[in-house]
């Protein structure tokens, strides 16, 4: 599965990495300008970061950990704001084109790696994923991360995460994917299936009170959730702390 999950973003970030990345309507197959698709990077940066302002957290703007960075689009605001930024995806092909857009920034890091095993303990002011969990290919990868988020954010940092808690029936049935999971099965490309209108991604969600309880079972501490309600997701947004080590 986790070999699959891989396969299926290099295959999109070769075929339409921008839209893959932020799948905005009437966009598909090479629809984003660049530098439309960059500059909302910055409305969503400072959307995240103002509730976090409130909770005083993170005490200091060191290092920022970006985790399912893409192509960068969240690469240029978080630099701005922190001494360092590090953007971890699972694609190769994301973390390239990542590298190209951004070499100008000298405190921009990317990595490309299928989990965060290779950064210590204690290690970012901020632990930032938008966009990215849902994707993810079970539950238990999902819950992974979570625990790997609270390990390696600082006791005086904060980590914040998006997350569906629901779907709507037509959202949990995606045809798009399992059409796309058929025709490759038979052998069809991916990048000619994504020409069709099919694609990979998928769409999951772990219940609020889930989420808050593995949470807590791992040290974090909730200290705000937001909700946002947009074509049959249910999504939450986490401010989580870790308990001292």
């Amino acid at each position: 599965m986790a070999d699959r999950h891989k396969r299926d973003w290099e295959e999109l970030a070769e075929a339409d990495p921008l839209w893959a990345v932020l799948s905005a309507d009437g966009l598909r197959g090479g629809g984003w300008e660049l530098e439309r698709f960059l500059a909302t990077g910055e409305a969503d940066v400072e959307a995240a970061l103002a509730p976090s302002d409130g909770l005083g957290r993170p005490a200091a703007r060191r290092r920022a950990l970006d985790f399912g960075c893409g192509v960068g689009r969240l690469a240029r605001p978080f630099a701005a704001r922190f001494d360092e930024y590090v953007g971890v995806d699972v694609a190769e092909g994301m973390v390239a084109r990542a590298g190209e857009l951004h070499a100008d920034l000298p405190n921009c890091t990317f990595v490309a790696a299928a989990d965060l095993a290779q950064l210590p303990d204690a290690s970012f002011d901020l632990v930032y994923s938008n966009l990215v969990l849902q994707h993810l290919p079970s539950r238990a990868a999902v819950e992974r991360y979570l625990a790997d988020f609270l390990r390696v954010v600082r006791p005086d940092g904060i980590v914040i995460f998006q997350l569906p808690a629901s779907l709507e029936l037509r959202q949990r049935l995606q045809p798009r994917r399992r059409l796309y999971r058929l025709l490759r099965a038979l052998g069809l490309g991916g990048g000619l299936l994504q020409r069709l209108g099919l694609d990979p991604i998928r769409l999951l969600a772990i219940p609020e009170a889930e989420t808050r309880a593995f949470l807590e079972r791992h040290g974090g501490r909730v200290m705000l959730v937001t909700s946002e309600e947009l074509k049959g997701i249910s999504s939450r947004r986490y401010y989580v702390i870790a308990a001292p080590r």
